[in-house]
């Protein structure tokens, strides 16, 4: 009987323990709250830094360790056989939390490349480890943010406002290779993400080696049209940079000078366009480039050198050239024909028409080949008058501007304000010859 007694009292005393144990919670920072989590799920507070708690037999006791800027930390106690409880329990909350708000409204938070479902969002960051956030939405330029949750580094905020303030816009480029120039400083070639700072206007060049740039401004005030959202440029005008030898010579477009030496000539897309280059003494070089499909591009750049024309070596300036003069003669009609005729077949084999009663001569075309150039002149003499006697006589230089022209394409033959030295001096001989 005495020994009954004995174990139900050992066993009443260890119930007792059991019943109600103790247990000393500590928290890290000590600063954090700690709440018991009641059965309607309300917190008591029931201590900062540090709390007692007392665990009845079988009736779990669920804690919760709060802090702002950490993620809050939750513990069930249960008092059982099975479950050997400590004295002291020591919490660390070790993860940060930030909570991110975006505006405007409707943009998007990414917490490393996932979406969050609404415009705030809880960004955990846990011991020694970084999280990237983004901010996102159309038309707006995207703002990146860094936590860290290591030593050294600075700690996160408890709450940040990420603020979209700067329009964005995405340019696509045909051809891909196209430089994008925003005031001035490169910022890529092809597809690139053009950033215009609010409450400014930028100014966005599209360069490319061989075509018209292309310049636009985009602007983000208030009160002036939002830059798209996407820019697609093509570049259709092409430009040649034309550059001469002799550096002065003439670059004439359309029959209009536009330039000396070096010139960008601009030709528009499906179009073509003639360039000209001269000057005086050398051979004009012609050259046609074309805009067009199917049409093989014109060159980025030209370097055209002149030909010394060696018909103007072979040649002199004058102002007889191509000009009616009016010779008066004191001698009779018979002699005076005589002469003309003389002086005529002096310089050309060839008479194509003579008629004396009229007082009309016009030789055959005499051909000069050059290397590069053609000249024809030829003589033509009319009677002006009887009473006193008078003949113009008419001393025609042409050229072609090409080698071996042929004599019969007059199309291809222009006036010529010089005279081959062969006939410089034949007005002057009619002239002294018929006094």
């Amino acid at each position: 009987m005495k020994h009954l007694y004995l174990i139900l009292l050992f066993l009443f005393l260890t119930g007792q323990v059991r019943a109600d144990k103790s247990l000393t919670i500590i928290c890290s920072p000590s600063e954090a709250t700690i709440y018991k989590v009641g059965p309607d799920k309300k917190e008591i507070n029931i201590g900062t830094g540090s709390a007692m708690i007392k665990i009845d037999k079988d009736e779990p006791i669920t804690i919760v360790v709060r802090l702002d800027g950490y993620k809050p930390f939750s513990k069930t106690y249960v008092n059982s056989k099975s479950v050997t409880l400590p004295k002291e329990d020591r919490i660390v909350l070790d993860t940060r939390l930030v909570r991110v708000n975006a505006q405007p409204y409707d943009a998007k938070i990414y917490i490393e490349g996932a979406v969050q479902s609404a415009s705030t969002a809880w960004v955990e960051v846990r011991k020694d480890a970084t999280v990237t956030v983004e901010v996102k939405k159309p038309g707006f330029f995207t703002k990146h943010k860094t936590y860290h949750n290591r030593q050294g580094m600075d700690v996160p905020p408890i709450d940040e406002v990420i603020v979209l303030t700067d329009r964005s816009m995405f340019v696509k480029t045909v051809p891909s290779d196209v430089k994008v120039i925003v005031n001035g400083k490169s910022i890529g070639e092809g597809n690139a993400e053009v950033v215009i700072p609010v409450q400014t206007c930028i100014t966005v060049q599209y360069v490319k080696e061989g075509f018209v740039t292309v310049e636009k401004q985009y602007c983000a005030k208030d009160g002036q049209p939002l830059p798209p959202l996407t820019e697609n440029i093509i570049l259709k005008e092409r430009l040649v940079a034309v550059r001469t030898t002799p550096e002065d010579a003439s670059i004439k477009i359309d029959g209009r000078v536009m330039g000396n030496g070096e010139y960008k000539v601009r030709i528009p897309f499906g179009q073509c366009v003639e360039v000209i280059v001269e000057k005086a003494g050398f051979v004009a070089s012609k050259k046609n480039y074309c805009n067009e499909d199917g049409v093989q591009p014109p060159p980025v750049s030209e370097h055209l050198i002149l030909a010394v024309d060696e018909a103007f070596t072979s040649s002199v300036q004058s102002d007889q050239a191509n000009i009616n003069f009016t010779i008066e003669t004191g001698r009779p009609e018979e002699e005076a024909w005589k002469i003309l005729s003389q002086i005529t077949m002096n310089y050309f084999d060839n008479i194509e028409l003579a008629d004396r009663e009229t007082g009309y001569v016009r030789t055959s075309w005499n051909v000069k080949n050059f290397q590069n150039n053609t000249i024809r002149t030829r003589i033509i003499v009319k009677q002006a008058d009887i009473l006193p006697l008078k003949y113009t006589i008419k001393l025609v230089s042409e050229y072609s501007g090409e080698a071996k022209t042929s004599v019969k394409q007059d199309e291809s033959f222009v006036p010529w304000d010089r005279i081959l030295n062969t006939y410089k001096d034949v007005i002057s001989e009619y002239q002294s010859r018929l006094k």
